[in-house]
């Protein structure tokens, strides 16, 4: 089956989930036999990628949103007339809201990846309700339903992104597809000698190792760990709490830090590397996912489990739907900080259960793996181009 594919940026180059995601899922529909394109943006800089991603810029400059937009809109023209795919699969409403339906052949389905709320994440962080956001929050959920409105079938990661889409968006419950995501889990794996990465990481011995790799903005949660730690290392000495990412907020947290006294305890890495990513989950003891609202799946999660660590997070959206399959245990009882302190304290204490490493990494083997999502996602493919072939789907709209 060839399909066309449109994300956001590259992960190498632009690091974030729905990159990552975007980057292992057409590494796994190639790898199962599919002829996969993927177009990106990576502001026409050169990327280390596949050769079947391909950035709608051809020289690097940095161009205006809208600019994006029409890049995208100009490239999906160009390889549809040189090639057409059996399937066009969008996975950021913005970058696809200029292909409009008839660009795409009446017998080619659209089939839209749909990773999240982009206007509604977009009003959380903003953290108000001024006139000119409430503006901008309309402007971009305008956008997502010129987009939305064109799909055949959705895939999603989560039954909380399912519900987001029928309840916001008004799409039809049959239309709607729930693949949860999956690492790489070649290269998310248990160390070898984690000692001895622990000791190259500079790891104190004896140290109990908190990891959070999460983006600095206010839905994250970050804030809130944080403030959790001033209780958590009274109580355990020996935590420290690594913190990997950048985002809006980081000055805001490095104050933070330091006005609770926490600069021996907590740390901000800032971005790391895709390989330093791997090895902080294997060194760490416990990773910590604190996000407040709007997570979809939750990558970081299945990433440490993978590489043997245990997950606490939140009782929200993926998160929940992940842990709770491995034992409730790992959930706080909700985001604020003393919920987490709680839990935190327990982990490390031992009173209350915590799986251990190999554990972790069965769950997610039997649970969460590129081979079951492409297969999943394979299927679907099969059923929205039978539809498209037998008429039963095609539409007047000109949108």
């Amino acid at each position: 089956m060839d399909i066309l594919a449109t994300g956001m940026g590259w992960i190498n180059h632009t690091p974030g989930g729905l990159n990552r995601y975007f980057a292992d899922y057409l590494e796994a529909m190639a790898g199962s036999g599919h002829e996969v394109r993927g177009l990106v943006t990576a502001h026409g800089e050169e990327i280390a990628a596949p050769s079947y991603i391909r950035d709608v810029l051809d020289r690097p400059e940095r161009l205006s949103t809208l600019a994006r937009t029409r890049a995208f809109r100009t490239r999906v023209k160009a390889e549809l007339l040189r090639h057409q795919p059996d399937v066009f699969n969008p996975h950021f409403g913005l970058y696809s809201s200029l292909v409009t339906r008839d660009m795409v052949p009446a017998h080619i389905p659209i089939v839209t990846h749909f990773h999240g709320p982009w206007a509604q994440e977009s009003l959380v962080e903003d953290a108000g309700l001024d006139w000119g956001q409430k503006v901008r929050y309309q402007l971009k959920r305008n956008v997502e339903l010129l987009s939305y409105r064109r799909a055949d079938h959705f895939i999603v990661l989560s039954r909380y992104f399912r519900d987001i889409l029928t309840r916001d968006y008004g799409i039809s419950g049959d239309a709607v597809h729930i693949v949860p995501g999956a690492p790489d889990i070649e290269r998310f794996q248990p160390a070898e000698n984690r000692e001895e990465l622990r000791r190259e990481l500079g790891l104190q011995p004896g140290a109990k190792v908190l990891f959070c790799a999460r983006r600095l903005v206010n839905r994250m949660g970050i804030e809130n760990l944080i403030r959790a730690m001033s209780a958590v290392v009274h109580a355990e000495p020996e935590a420290v709490l690594f913190i990997a990412g950048d985002g809006t907020l980081r000055s805001h947290l490095q104050n933070l830090i330091e006005e609770l006294g926490l600069g021996a305890s907590v740390q901000l890495l800032g971005r790391v590397s895709n390989e330093d990513l791997v090895r902080w989950y294997q060194a760490a003891d416990l990773s910590i996912v604190p996000t407040v609202t709007l997570e979809g799946f939750g990558l970081v999660t299945v990433e440490s489990l993978a590489c043997g660590t245990p997950v606490l997070g939140t009782p929200y959206g993926g998160t929940k739907e992940i842990l709770e399959r491995l034992t409730p245990e790992l959930l706080f009882e909700d985001h604020k900080p003393a919920s987490i302190t709680a839990r935190i304290i327990s982990a490390l204490n031992g009173s209350s259960f915590v799986p251990g490493r190999r554990a972790c990494r069965e769950f997610v083997l039997a649970n969460y793996t590129w081979e079951k999502a492409a297969s999943a996602i394979t299927g679907i493919f099969e059923q929205a181009v039978q539809e498209r072939e037998e008429g039963s789907v095609y539409e007047s709209s000109i949108l």
